[in-house]
């Protein structure tokens, strides 16, 4: 699992699960690895990014 550190450490009333055993803080900051993302996967196909069923909307 993935998760912002921001919502690891209780951000938007997140459980916080930054003390359970296993947590790993990368240190990686989240704007940088998109823009990494892009620029090494450009250009984008948006279509190939849409939710296929692993997304839940209740």
């Amino acid at each position: 699992m993935a998760t912002l550190s921001f919502n690891a450490t209780g951000g938007d009333g997140y459980p916080h699960i930054d003390t359970r055993p296993g947590y790993v803080n990368t240190g990686f900051i989240d704007a940088e690895v998109l823009k990494e993302y892009i620029q090494k996967n450009s250009p984008l196909d948006a279509a190939a990014y849409e939710p296929k069923g692993e997304v839940s909307w209740q």
